[in-house]
């Protein structure tokens, strides 16, 4: 089910797992993409797929309601899809008010504005975990909602939301509730792509990529080899049904009269239908890699269910909906999507303080109206990008932590730096920042290494290899305590106050702008053998 209208879709999330697939498949169907994402988990590197007609990029969180706001009235959407939530169960148990905050309050902010933009249609992405452990054999739509952890209780409230705002404002939404999204998109455009790790089969790939063993959680569960039975639905059949499902919303919309004014909410449960346990997905990656794979087996998880298979007949008669990939094809793909990500040399970048170095610092900046670059900041930036550098912006912000101004107006400057980098071709591939006040005591804050060290890890950057630039010595000192190959000083900013204060080689160059910082970046690059 296609049909030949082409929507307008904003994916809110797009940088993610999910989020960048369901990206892939509505360009490649020929729908226009703009994405919305703040990169706290996504990357941007997933967000622009490689194909003629591109998806365009804000960043931002969900619920920003100056830049979401302007956004929704500017470009009148078809259709928003959500993906912007925090997912891990754990961490979820751990940190339940920023949980309830990330996926309940921006969501509810999101909506609002979608509504006073007179936009109503929203396709949301759930999760079986709204059930909790019912004990059946599969898990229909009907079944009591009991969730186990926050993070199933934040999807189940935005369910409830959804379902009001459909009698009270006429939103017209779907909940697609997953269950084990799993494989990669067919050109590798999408993928697993998590910091840290915690899905099954790319944690498999990669013990069995290290020599390493699997750890298996549980080994005495009431299933036939007693470890926990899941259903994988490949991320490629959610994405079409993410269109099947804004097609059916916009089919509804153009039947609406002025007498049936009041909306629809549905869910439906996508999932294979099929259970696996984890000794038979390993089995499966061991067929796919052709090598054994070792095992240690651990205690059980708190709140790990048994068996979670999907009972999805009610998506077959409405969506169309059937998985056409199975566990096979699941893990062939995942096993090339981490060859290609995680087995490539590491890649190289220049780490950027923001307020000295590529802007002028009027100190505490939380007005974008006040962001102003230095004259040779997009040309500069543009260069090293063209050379292959990842440009990383590594910032304290403690007047967050002050109380000056809120992450909501920090993301408005970041989002009027990257519209002033746009003209130079310039895509700021991360943003590390730490929020704390001084007196707090944080890891992160530099002169610590910890925003750079963590950049790195989760991008793949070799730090030998990489540069850091700033105009105080807590960048420099940052930069040699990460390990980074060398730091260099600009002369703008507060730079000649550091210049003077200094001691000879605790920068390895100075140079008045950030012009000649890559000149002599790029000098370097040309001299290696």
């Amino acid at each position: 089910m296609t049909g030949d209208k082409k929507s307008k879709v904003l994916v809110v999330g797009g940088a993610g797992y999910v989020g960048s697939a369901t990206c892939a498949w509505l360009l490649d169907q020929g729908h226009e993409v703009w994405v919305l994402d703040d990169l706290s988990t996504g990357f941007r590197d997933l967000v622009l797929p490689s194909h003629p007609i591109q998806a365009r990029f804000v960043r931002a969180r969900a619920g920003d309601r100056k830049i979401v706001s302007r956004l929704l009235k500017q470009e009148q959407f078809d259709c928003v899809m959500h993906f912007a939530a925090r997912s891990l169960v754990g961490e979820s148990v751990q940190k339940p008010k920023e949980y309830w905050e990330n996926n309940v309050e921006q969501t509810r902010a999101l909506l609002e504005l979608m509504i006073t933009a007179d936009i109503r249609n929203f396709i949301f992405s759930s999760t079986c975990a709204v059930f909790g452990d019912p004990g059946t054999d599969r898990l229909h739509e009907t079944l009591p909602k009991k969730p186990l952890n926050p993070y199933g209780e934040t999807k189940l409230e935005v369910e409830r939301i959804l379902e009001r705002l459909a009698n009270s404002h006429g939103l017209n939404s779907i909940a697609l509730r997953y269950f084990n999204a799993a494989g990669a998109e067919s050109e590798l455009r999408a993928g697993e792509k998590h910091d840290p790790e915690t899905h099954l089969i790319p944690r498999i790939l990669e013990a069995a990529a290290n020599g390493t063993p699997v750890e298996i959680y549980g080994t005495d569960y009431p299933t036939p080899d007693g470890t926990c039975i899941r259903d994988y639905i490949h991320v490629t059949d959610l994405a079409r049904a993410h269109e099947t499902a804004m097609l059916r919303l916009l089919e509804r919309k153009a039947r609406m009269t002025k007498q049936t004014p009041q909306g629809v909410f549905e869910t439906f449960n996508l999932g294979s239908e099929n259970g696996y346990s984890v000794r038979e997905v390993i089995r499966a990656c061991e067929k796919s890699l052709g090598r054994a794979i070792s095992t240690i087996e651990r205690p059980r998880r708190p709140g790990d269910p048994p068996k979670l298979v999907a009972d999805s007949s009610l998506a077959h008669g409405s969506l169309s909906f059937r998985a056409e990939k199975g566990l096979e094809q699941i893990v062939d793909s995942a096993w090339s999507w981490y060859r290609k990500w995680k087995l490539i040399p590491p890649q190289k970048a220049v780490f950027l303080d923001r307020d000295g170095t590529l802007n002028e610092d009027p100190g505490y900046l939380g007005d974008a109206g006040q962001l102003k670059l230095f004259p040779t900041t997009g040309s500069a930036l543009q260069r090293l990008q063209e050379k292959g550098y990842l440009l990383i912006v590594v910032s304290n912000q403690s007047g967050i932590g002050r109380g000056l101004f809120t992450r909501d107006a920090l993301s408005e400057v970041h989002h009027r730096l990257d519209e002033l980098l746009t003209p130079h071709k310039v895509s700021l591939d991360h943003y590390a920042l730490c929020f704390h006040h001084p007196d707090e005591n944080c890891e992160c804050r530099k002169p610590k290494p910890l925003m750079l060290v963590d950049a790195a890890r989760r991008l793949g950057i070799d730090l030998s290899q990489s540069y850091m630039v700033g105009d105080k010595g807590s960048d420099l000192a940052a930069g040699r305590a990460a390990g980074c190959g060398a730091v260099a000083l600009v002369r703008t900013g507060a730079g000649r106050e550091t210049e003077a204060k200094i001691s000879f080689g605790e920068a390895d160059f100075v140079g008045d702008s950030l012009a000649e910082v890559t000149d002599w970046i790029l000098s370097r690059e040309n001299a290696k053998p």
